[in-house]
């Protein structure tokens, strides 16, 4: 920083903004916000784990990663744990699913209708129908305890999963909780026409 008050950006800002000639009070001001942005301007890279440097080794020890090998490998490493630990893909419910033997398929929320990107003619949903997800399993919803509790637990905060499971073969009765009555000798009740 020079001592040149019209070098600093915001002394000249500062100037076009107060008519009255300037003095020692306004240029220590203008060198104070000279200072903070620049600050801001270092620390704005830090805010993001695959550009961070100095901050690097916090965002390590937040998930629990060694501190060696190349820049380039520990935000590769880094990144990759970020993507682990974050359940906001598609993807990631899949294979939560598929890791305790569920085959499922996933339905996304719709767009919400919106000016500029949306046309007439178009369906409208409601403002909380985008937090939805419908979650298809190809298993009767008895045999999927686990494959809720599993999601549920994973889900991102303030969404909900619709859940859709296969139909029980006919003449099954079933439970309101989706369970099939099982008789003492283990077998299941069929109704039969």
């Amino acid at each position: 920083m020079s001592d040149n008050p019209f070098e600093s950006p915001h002394y000249k800002a500062l100037t076009q903004l107060y008519p009255l000639p300037m003095d020692t009070e306004e240029y220590i001001v203008a060198k104070e916000l000279d200072l903070v942005l620049n600050h801001a301007d270092a620390a704005y890279p830090e805010i993001f784990p695959s550009t961070a440097t100095a901050t690097l080794e916090r965002w390590e020890d937040l998930y629990e990663l060694g501190h060696t090998g190349t820049l380039e490998y520990r935000h590769y490493v880094l990144l990759a744990a970020i993507n682990r630990e974050s359940g906001i893909a598609e993807r990631h419910y899949k294979a939560l699913a598929a890791a305790i033997g569920f085959t499922i398929d996933i339905v996304k929320p719709p767009r919400m209708f919106r000016a500029g990107l949306s046309r007439a003619g178009f369906p409208v949903y409601g403002e909380d129908e985008q937090y939805i997800w419908t979650v298809f399993c190809d298993r009767q919803k008895s045999s999927c305890s686990l494959l809720i509790r599993t999601l549920e637990a994973q889900k991102i905060p303030f969404t909900k999963i619709r859940w859709s499971f296969q139909a029980p073969p006919a003449g099954r009765l079933l439970l309101e909780n989706g369970g099939a009555l099982l008789l003492e000798n283990g077998n299941q009740l069929l109704l039969e026409k």
